[in-house]
C-alpha cells in the first residue's frame, strides 16, 4: 500500500496487492484490484471505450458484504471529533489560500457537519456552510480533490471506519441542501448556481448516477433531488454568473489571499 500511494499509476504493484488481497481471502477486494490494474495498463480500445462499467463493476463485487456494514447517515450523532474553531473560521481559513479564478487546487474544508448550518439563524454562519459546500463540489467537478467518496470505495484506501468516518457524507449535503434549497437559493443565488452545476455534471459524469455510486445514499431521495433539481437545471441550460460573483458570495477578498 505504501508502494501504490507512492506511484499510484504503477499496474504491477496493483496486480501483485490483488495477488495478496486474494491470498488473504479477500476476493472482492483482489478483483477490485486487479481491475484498477488492467485499466491502467489498457492499450485496447474496446477497454479504454468501456472503462467506466469494467471500473464500476470492479468495483461492486463486494456489495452484499458492503451492505451490511455501510454507514447510515445520522444527522444527530457526531462521528468524529471536531475542532473547537467555528465554521466561519474554518472557511476564513481556506479563503486565504483558495485561487480566485476557479476550483483548480486541492482546497480542503476542515472536517464539519457544514450540512446542519444551512439554516442557522446567524448569518455568517449560514453563508460559511453554502460556501463550504460549494468549494468541495467544486473542487470534486474539478478533479482537483475527492471531497465525497462513497463508502465501500474508501474501505479499500484505508479511510473507512464505520464508526468514526471522517470523509464528508454525500447523503446527508444533498439532504439538507434540497430540504432548505429554496431559502439558500433566495440568499445565496450565485453559490447555490455553482453547487447545482457542480452535482449535476458530476450525476451525469459517473453514467450511472450518482445513487448507485453511493450506495449508501437513500436512492429514492436523491432520484427526487434530481427530477426536482438537477433536471430542470440542466434543461434550462443557464450559463453560470461571473465567477467572481461566485467569489463574493463567499466571502473572498482582496486580503484574503496573496494572488
Amino acid at each position: 500500500m505504501k508502494g501504490i500511494s507512492k506511484f499510484q499509476d504503477s499496474a504491477l504493484l496493483k496486480t501483485f496487492y490483488a495477488y495478496a488481497e486474494y491470498d488473504a481471502g479477500n476476493s472482492g477486494e483482489a478483483m477490485r484490484w486487479m481491475t484498477e490494474a488492467a485499466l491502467d495498463a489498457a492499450s485496447d480500445d474496446s477497454i479504454l471505450i468501456y472503462c467506466s462499467p469494467v471500473y464500476y463493476l470492479g468495483n461492486s463485487l463486494d456489495y452484499k458484504r458492503f451492505l451490511q456494514e455501510r454507514v447510515h447517515y445520522d444527522p444527530n450523532r457526531e462521528k468524529v471529533p471536531i475542532s473547537s474553531k467555528s465554521i466561519v473560521e474554518k472557511m476564513e481559513d481556506v479563503l486565504k489560500v483558495f485561487d480566485p479564478t476557479h476550483f483548480h487546487g486541492g482546497w480542503g474544508c476542515e472536517f464539519d457537519h457544514y450540512e446542519r448550518h444551512f439554516a442557522d439563524p446567524d448569518p455568517e454562519t449560514r453563508r460559511a456552510a453554502v460556501a463550504a459546500f460549494a468549494i468541495l463540489t467544486g473542487v470534486w467537478e474539478t478533479g482537483s480533490a475527492t471531497s465525497f467518496m462513497p463508502q465501500h470505495e474508501r474501505k479499500y484506501t484505508g479511510g473507512f471506519a464505520p464508526h468514526t468516518p471522517y470523509f464528508f457524507e454525500l447523503d446527508g449535503y444533498i439532504r439538507a441542501f434540497h430540504k432548505d434549497l429554496e431559502t439558500i437559493r433566495e440568499e445565496f443565488p450565485v453559490m447555490t448556481a455553482y453547487i447545482i452545476y457542480a452535482l449535476d455534471v458530476l450525476d451525469e459524469r459517473s453514467k450511472i448516477g450518482l445513487e448507485r455510486k453511493f450506495p449508501e445514499m437513500d436512492a429514492e431521495m436523491f432520484r427526487h433531488f434530481r427530477d426536482d433539481v438537477l433536471l430542470p437545471h440542466r434543461q434550462m441550460k443557464k450559463r453560470l454568473p461571473p465567477f467572481d460573483e461566485l467569489m463574493a458570495e463567499l466571502g473572498w477578498n482582496s486580503s484574503c489571499s496573496p494572488w
